[in-house]
């Protein structure tokens, strides 16, 4: 009866050990506002610093395509500053050419300097918008350009 009565106690000590130590005690209300509080805190650290990551990317993106048009703008003065010279050159062979032609001959070559001259005024006045800063957008003023570009090769072959 004895190790009966100890297996019953012991039965009892087990059982009551394990059920309540299972059973989790309730929160209060204020331990879950902090708890939520906290949450919300790292929350808003995590966005902070994600933002401040997609800021500094931005920033970096900006500058590598800030400079990349720095350049094809370089490259595309140098492009307009060679064509003013071969529209030079030509103007001087045409000047040239009237000199020593007459009537409508010098006529037409006089027709053909005049183009020129004002292909070459356009060029330069390109020249000038590009170095003052563009009042349009690159995409058009390019376009533009290649334009002019391509009546001075008209009048360049004629």
């Amino acid at each position: 009866m004895k190790k009966s009565l100890m297996t019953i106690s012991a039965a009892l000590l087990v059982s009551a050990f394990t059920l309540t130590s299972c059973e989790e005690k309730p929160k209060s209300a204020r331990e879950d506002l902090a708890e939520a509080q906290e949450d919300a805190r790292e929350e808003k650290a995590e966005i902070n610093k994600d933002l401040a990551e997609a800021e500094n990317d931005a920033a970096a993106k900006k500058a590598e395509v800030n400079a990349e048009l720095k350049g094809e703008e370089r490259e595309f003065m140098a492009r307009m500053e060679a064509q003013r010279d071969n529209i030079d050159a030509e103007l001087k062979q045409i000047n040239a050419r009237i000199d020593e032609t007459k009537g409508e001959e010098k006529a037409r070559w006089e027709a053909r300097k005049d183009r020129l001259e004002k292909r070459k005024d356009k060029i330069e006045d390109d020249m000038d918008e590009l170095k003052g800063g563009l009042k349009r957008d690159w995409k058009s003023f390019k376009s533009d350009v290649e334009n002019t570009f391509d009546d001075v090769k008209k009048d360049l072959k004629n």
